[in-house]
C-alpha cells in the first residue's frame, strides 16, 4: 500500500483529534503516506480510501445530526455499500449501524448489520453503569487480520451495547459481569465497542491492522 486517504466522518458527535492523531501514528509507523480528513463533505468522502465513523453521545441525537447533514449518509452509504470502501464505526459510530436503538427512545439506525443497542445490563444494581475503563477483548474468529490483538485491553465507556442478531458478524466479545459484542463485522464493514483512539498502543495497533485490512 503506497497512499491512503483516510475521511473521519465529522457530525459532532465524534472524538474527532484524538481520532485524528491516532491514525496519523498508525500511518507514520506502517510507513504509509496518506492523508487524514476531518469532514461532511460528500466530495471528499468519495476520494476517500477509508471511512470512520467515530462517535460520543446518545443514539437518537447522533443519528439526527447525522442524516441531517445535507448528502452525508448518501454518500457514506454509497461509498460503503456500492464502492466497498473499509469502514470502521467506533462507539455510536458502531452503534448507528444497527436497525435500531434504545436509548432513551426508539431510533431508526441504518440498518447495515443486523441488530439493535440496547441498554447494558440495567438489572445488576451493582454494575457501574456506564462501562468505563480498560478491559480484555477477546477476539472469537481467528480471521488472520484482527485475531493477533486477542486478549488485550481496550478503552471502554458506554452505557449501551450492540446486541448482534447474527453471531457470524461479532468479531469479538468482552466480559463486563456476562460477555457482550466488543467488535462486530461484516463484508468491508468493521466497528469497535472500545475506542482504539483512547486505547494507546494497544489502539494504534488496531487501526494499523485496518489500514491494511483487505475484506
Amino acid at each position: 500500500m503506497s497512499n491512503v486517504d483516510i475521511a473521519i466522518i465529522n457530525y459532532e458527535c465524534g472524538n474527532i483529534h484524538s481520532a485524528r492523531k491516532a491514525f496519523e501514528l498508525a500511518l507514520y509507523e506502517l510507513n504509509i503516506s496518506g492523508n487524514v480528513s476531518v469532514t461532511n463533505e460528500p466530495e471528499v468522502i468519495f476520494k476517500a480510501d477509508k471511512l470512520v465513523l467515530p462517535g460520543v453521545g446518545a443514539f437518537p441525537e447522533c443519528f439526527n445530526k447525522l442524516i441531517s447533514i445535507k448528502g452525508l449518509r448518501e454518500s457514506i452509504t454509497e461509498r460503503v455499500h456500492d464502492n466497498g470502501i473499509p469502514i470502521l464505526g467506533i462507539c455510536i459510530g458502531l452503534q448507528l449501524m444497527a436497525d435500531k436503538g434504545y436509548e432513551n427512545i426508539e431510533s431508526e439506525g441504518l440498518g447495515w448489520i443486523s441488530g439493535s443497542v440496547e441498554n447494558l445490563y440495567p438489572d445488576d444494581k451493582s454494575l457501574k453503569v456506564p462501562h468505563m475503563g480498560w478491559n480484555e477483548v477477546s477476539f472469537i474468529k481467528d480471521d488472520g487480520d484482527f485475531s493477533d490483538l486477542n486478549g488485550e485491553d481496550f478503552y471502554f465507556v458506554h452505557s449501551y451495547y450492540f446486541n448482534a442478531n447474527n453471531s457470524d458478524n461479532i468479531l469479538a466479545t468482552t466480559n463486563y459481569n456476562q460477555p457482550f459484542p466488543s467488535a462486530l463485522i461484516k463484508n468491508n464493514i468493521i466497528g469497535t465497542q472500545f475506542h482504539p483512539e483512547k486505547s494507546q498502543r494497544s489502539g494504534v495497533e488496531f487501526i494499523k491492522r485496518f489500514l491494511m485490512w483487505k475484506p
